[in-house]
């Protein structure tokens, strides 16, 4: 399935066999501190909040800015991903916990080809 907005995400991920839990980071743009002299501007995404959902929890992408904004926190970007439950089982909170953290880290990295963004518009981003 080709996935072009948040709506069909849910969709996708209601549909696999086992249940699934989103994990979404929501990640501000920040000049990218180091660089060298002369080099062309560029920015790096910093999570600043995350959180997982249970595909039922979601339903569209402007409730879920709008309890975002209710946090106080400012974003730019929400990165998403998934997590496989097994046997008809969610995922702990422990396998959860340590997935958002792998997430945190891949993102600090710089490592995004595993996650789907989106913009405060809830448009479909595309990694350059």
């Amino acid at each position: 399935m080709n996935i072009a907005t948040f709506e069909e995400l849910l969709v996708a991920a209601a549909l696999q066999p086992e249940p699934q839990r989103l994990l979404l980071a929501f990640a501000v743009a920040e000049p990218e501190p180091d660089l060298p002299p002369g080099a062309p501007a560029r920015n790096t995404l910093v999570p600043v909040m995350c959180v997982d959902k249970q595909v039922g929890e979601l339903d569209t992408f402007a409730n879920l800015a709008e309890e975002a904004k209710a946090m106080g926190q400012a974003w730019d970007v929400l990165l998403i991903t998934t997590l496989s439950g097994k046997q008809g089982r969610l995922p702990d909170p422990q396998q959860t916990d340590a997935a958002l953290n792998k997430m945190l880290g891949a993102i600090q990295q710089g490592q995004m080809d595993r996650f789907l963004a989106f913009d405060r518009s809830g448009e479909l981003m595309s990694y350059a």
